[in-house]
């Protein structure tokens, strides 16, 4: 924003304190063609942000801008029960990343594989990393690292990555989906993230959409999964004797489904089966944006409008016209930048 306008949400003059917060560097101006505009200095707003997932880790340092100022990946064994492993991956991983003079930190922030309790940084479940479940996680991190550790889902974090530095700015209500492996979904409904009672809300990937369909490895039957993961993609892509099927996934088959009839009906589908449930959901909550993550953002352009046409094939009038499918520019740092921005929004007293 510019001076001015700053000035007119503020109902006075604001340039004493504009000058003080330049000077220390929390602010800095940037001149354009009119009135220069105010953003976040380069050390403002600092945050440790880590992602667990099943036998990796990803650490950053954060700034407000949404720079990554520092960045560690990892991996730790992932079978190993007793959460001596993962524990030591994220400290290992946090240690590299976070500043000496932990003073300059606002907190930390971890995206976790499962369902956990946001207020109380427990790990409910986690099919992932079972490790993670009921350990006293973050509080073990909390007494390591000596700051402040707020834990969430992953796929909640990708949403408030996009909602802070991504696709997601300036929309009070959008979802985003991580694709692949799973089906995860991150739900911002007029400005908050959704999270349900206990953190539970997001599995949509476990919502029926095939009557007497397959059995899922949840162990429920018909779910979105079953028919929109790499597991079906590759399972099908063997079925109709397509090269490298165990390898697949949405960029090799977009380049295979130029020349052949086999990959580009299958890529069809593909495509169609994700519009399933971004339909379901837009006709549940009258959702309108989604930013994808993940595999689909492989299969590029021709991918994100195959999806976006068929979600409107299948919503109604009023609706279908204002669908919106946008592949992350973010992708999967949106998970580590969604991580750090559970403590900006805490150190801002943001309601997300």
């Amino acid at each position: 924003m510019t001076r001015s306008q700053l000035e007119a949400m503020a109902g006075a003059s604001i340039d004493a304190l504009i000058r003080s917060l330049v000077d220390v560097g929390l602010i800095e101006e940037r001149n354009g063609s009119g009135e220069p505009t105010l953003w976040f200095g380069a050390r403002a707003g600092l945050s440790g942000g880590a992602v667990i997932g099943e036998g990796t880790y990803e650490a950053a340092l954060v700034n407000a801008r949404g720079d990554l100022m520092e960045h560690a990946v990892g991996e730790f064994d992932a079978d190993d029960r007793s959460g001596h492993a993962v524990r030591v991956a994220a400290i290992e991983g946090l240690e590299k990343v976070l500043p000496r003079k932990r003073d300059e930190l606002l907190g930390i922030g971890i995206a976790v594989p499962g369902t956990c309790d946001p207020e109380t940084g427990e790990v409910i479940t986690s099919g992932q990393v079972r490790a993670l479940e009921g350990t006293g996680f973050s509080q073990m991190l909390a007494s390591s690292l000596g700051r402040e550790i707020l834990v969430d889902n992953d796929s909640h974090a990708l949403a408030l990555g996009e909602k802070w530095f991504g696709s997601g700015r300036g929309s009070l209500s959008f979802a985003s989906l991580q694709t692949g492996t799973g089906l995860g979904v991150g739900l911002v409904l007029d400005g908050q993230i959704f999270r349900g009672p206990s953190g539970t809300a997001g599995e949509l990937g476990h919502t029926a959409v095939v009557p007497q369909g397959d059995r899922c490895a949840c162990g429920l039957t018909g779910c979105w999964e079953t028919i929109a993961t790499l597991r079906w993609l590759r399972a099908e892509a063997e079925r109709v004797q397509l090269p490298k099927a165990g390898r697949m996934d949405a960029a090799k088959l977009h380049a295979l489904a130029a020349e052949s009839r086999a990959a580009r009906r299958l890529f069809e589908d593909y495509a169609d089966h994700l519009a399933i449930g971004l339909a379901n959901l837009a006709q549940v909550l009258g959702v309108t944006l989604f930013v994808l993550h993940g595999d689909a953002v492989g299969g590029g352009e021709e991918f994100r409008a195959l999806i976006e046409q068929a979600v409107r094939d299948r919503t109604l009038p009023g609706l279908s016209e204002n669908i919106r499918i946008v592949l992350s520019k973010l992708d999967q740092r949106a998970a580590v930048l969604g991580a750090a921005s559970l403590v900006l929004s805490s150190a801002f007293d943001l309601r997300t």
